[in-house]
């Protein structure tokens, strides 16, 4: 028999009814059910429940109602509660918002997803939250380096290593649940800085280049950043690590991008 799994849950509960009354076993229910809904079968342990209640005397196949059960709510006013709840504490969850506002939670997804339209998305994490004038600066010393390049072959933008320093901090990673806020369809995830003043760290001097990074050098504890210090330990080993990048060309035609540039004297 070919399966068709077009019938509802109330389908199959009427035939399990059906069924019982002619006194078929529940394994034997299940298996027909298999047979013709396929995929969509109840589960063995759903066919067995509601045998064992039919056999007890229930002849309703239907839901029962359920009086105790709180009413959805929807009204302006708990409309207002929700949407300034989640204003204030976009990371809430509907258990939150429920509690808060005094609900159920059912009502709470209700009026989050139906009414006020909202989804939960998660955060855009960045490194720093830069000010308008650092991401024009940023901006403009990019052109700048790209006019240097205007008409070269592209590959060589790769003799290109940007270095700077930048803190590592030790901080328990953020679950992802608790990065995610309520926002309307088409709103921006707003950004959050994943560096953290308070937390443990730890300096390191980072290089890079168009394929990935090319050398971390940890800085000693209690050690300035001096152009001495650069000359004898970082860029000895920024020079070690690129030259196993690149064996056969070595360090020609490399260039060091940084901000400290003059006064460490890079090579170039």
């Amino acid at each position: 028999m070919a399966s068709c799994p077009n019938f509802s849950e109330l389908e199959q509960r009427t035939y399990i009814k059906f069924r019982t009354i002619l006194e078929i076993p529940p394994k034997s229910i299940h298996d027909e059910l298999a047979t013709i809904c396929g995929e969509d079968t109840l589960s063995y342990s759903t066919v067995r429940r509601w045998v064992s209640l039919l056999r007890e005397g229930r002849n309703s196949v239907q839901d029962a109602s359920r009086p105790g059960a709180p009413k959805l709510a929807t009204n302006n006013d708990k409309l207002s509660e929700v949407r300034e709840y989640v204003k204030s504490f976009p990371h809430s969850s509907v258990e939150e918002v429920a509690t808060y506002v005094g609900i159920s939670t059912r009502s709470a997804h209700t009026i989050l997803k139906a009414d006020l339209e909202l989804r939960k998305v998660q955060v855009r994490w960045v490194p720093h939250c830069l000010t308008f004038p650092q991401k024009a600066a940023r901006l403009q010393m990019a052109k700048e380096n790209l006019e240097i390049y205007e008409g070269s072959d592209p590959r060589r933008l790769l003799e290109i290593v940007t270095g700077d320093e930048t803190w590592i901090q030790f901080k328990p990673p953020i679950r992802k649940q608790d990065g995610r806020v309520w926002l309307k369809k088409g709103e921006v995830p707003p950004a959050v800085c994943v560096s953290d003043f308070r937390a443990p760290k730890v300096l390191y001097c980072i290089f890079f280049d168009g394929l990935g990074p090319v050398a971390q050098i940890p800085v000693p504890k209690g050690q300035t950043l001096t152009g001495q210090f650069y000359a004898d330990v970082v860029l000895p080993e920024v020079e070690k690590d690129y030259l196993k990048r690149r064996p056969k060309t070595g360090t020609r035609g490399l260039k060091i991008l940084h901000d400290n540039a003059r006064r460490i004297n890079l090579w170039l």
